[in-house]
């Protein structure tokens, strides 16, 4: 089974970049659990850093990954500096970090973002910048969606947004570990039904009361998927 760890950029008392009223610390960890998501619905098994804002530095979340032994690592992250558009680091090797960079730059630009494209960035050692990059045991790179200080915000402001990236960044990864991406099928309120009599135990009586409220079958759809 293949196996990615999401490290979730900054977090605690370290807000990362700040602009338009946003925090890099939670779009970031609003971005990478929508990715936890995406991936674990197609078979991933996924480790993450941090799921709730806590104090979360890079030197953890390299132990943390490394201990996780993923074939793959993402460091999800926000930029400034006032530019426009999404941009990601790879090794200075190449090899499996740059072609997921490559993946999901493609998934990227394919939901129709900008990508200012991939780069590397060396110590003065000659040796990889990052830390997340360089200590890691496995192929890993770092992504930046968008600027937090400039108008590039307004593709991360909301919930739904934040969302669209995680899916972007979920088909560059699930590409690379040759796993095709399935598109999210609306359920069915007979589907709904089916499984609110399986999973909670719900009479066909209590059903049909149920299909008298007003709302009923939107009822149905949101129970049964909170309950899958």
């Amino acid at each position: 089974m293949s196996k990615v760890f999401i490290g979730v950029g900054h977090g605690g008392s370290d807000a990362g970049a700040v602009g338009n009223g946003l925090k890099e610390k939670d779009v970031n960890l609003s971005i990478a659990l929508h990715l936890r998501s995406e991936l674990q619905r197609h078979g991933v098994t996924v480790g993450i850093s941090r799921t709730v804002d806590e104090d979360d530095t890079t030197s953890e979340e390299v132990k943390e990954c490394n201990a996780f032994g993923p074939d793959y690592a993402v460091d999800i992250h926000t930029n400034a500096g006032g530019g426009m558009g999404f941009e990601a680091y790879h090794t200075l090797g190449g090899g499996k970090g740059k072609v997921l960079a490559q993946n999901i730059e493609a998934a990227v630009i394919a939901a129709g973002y900008k990508s200012r494209g991939l780069k590397t960035k060396a110590n003065s050692a000659g040796k990889d910048y990052f830390g997340f990059i360089r200590q890691t045991s496995c192929p890993a790179v770092i992504l930046e969606c968008a600027f937090i200080d400039s108008a590039d915000y307004q593709k991360i402001n909301t919930e739904e947004k934040r969302k669209a990236f995680a899916v972007a960044y979920a088909k560059g990864i699930l590409k690379t570990l040759g796993i095709a991406y399935r598109e999210v099928r609306d359920m069915t309120v007979e589907e709904a039904k089916s499984i609110l009599k399986s999973k909670a135990g719900l009479s066909d009586t209590t059903i049909d009361w149920l299909s008298y409220y007003k709302y009923s079958d939107d009822l149905f759809v949101k129970l049964a998927k909170a309950m899958q």
